[in-house]
């Protein structure tokens, strides 16, 4: 460990690690591209079935969530950026030496920041999705209701504008730590998941 040293293992084509994180950015990206749908469905009234122009009494005068949807639109142009495969961006280099590398480490760091970027996105659809709960005038079910009650742990109704990069930031953490599954899964049982 304090020697200047550099210690190589031939493990020379890390394709088998670069292909699937391409694999796993798009499907991100995707991921996150639903998760902006449905909070569009939330903010727009022709489409909410109800909920008020950008989840807010007073649309108009009141900005709402309508700048969340731009941010959470600023992270996907961002993924969508990222997302085209580093895996086939080869380019010979040492002579020729090296005529093909898998640029694993290029896909890694762009999949990482697609990731964090979803965790804004999904942040930004669970506040929108606690808010138009706010305006409903029915009891949801109890994972629902947990699921509000951990988003507004975290994130207060939005009665007026006020500044919400705080409130996407918190958020965003929370999503990171899991808590709105925890929440639901304390509340209603373990998701099953098949694969």
């Amino acid at each position: 460990r304090d020697e200047n040293r550099v210690l190589t293992g031939a493990n020379v084509q890390g394709t088998p690690i670069s292909l699937p994180l391409d694999m796993v950015a798009m499907g991100l990206t995707m991921v996150s591209v639903l998760s902006e749908r449905r909070l569009n469905r939330l903010l727009n009234p022709a489409l909410s079935v109800g909920l008020p122009a950008f989840l807010t009494k007073g649309a108009g005068m009141f900005s709402g969530l309508m700048l969340s949807q731009y941010t959470a639109d600023t992270l996907i142009v961002e993924q969508r950026i990222l997302s085209p495969p580093a895996c086939i961006q080869s380019i010979p280099a040492a002579a020729d030496q090296e005529d093909f590398v898998s640029m694993g480490m290029n896909g890694a760091l762009k999949a990482k920041q697609i990731l964090e970027n979803a965790h804004g996105v999904l942040a930004i659809e669970l506040i929108g999705a606690a808010q138009a709960l706010d305006f409903r005038e029915f009891t949801p079910g109890r994972g629902t209701l947990a699921a509000r009650a951990a988003v507004r742990k975290v994130v207060e109704h939005l009665e007026v504008d006020r500044p919400l990069f705080p409130d996407h930031n918190a958020m965003r953490a929370a999503v990171e730590r899991c808590d709105v599954l925890d929440a639901v899964q304390a509340e209603v049982g373990a998701l099953a998941t098949s694969w």
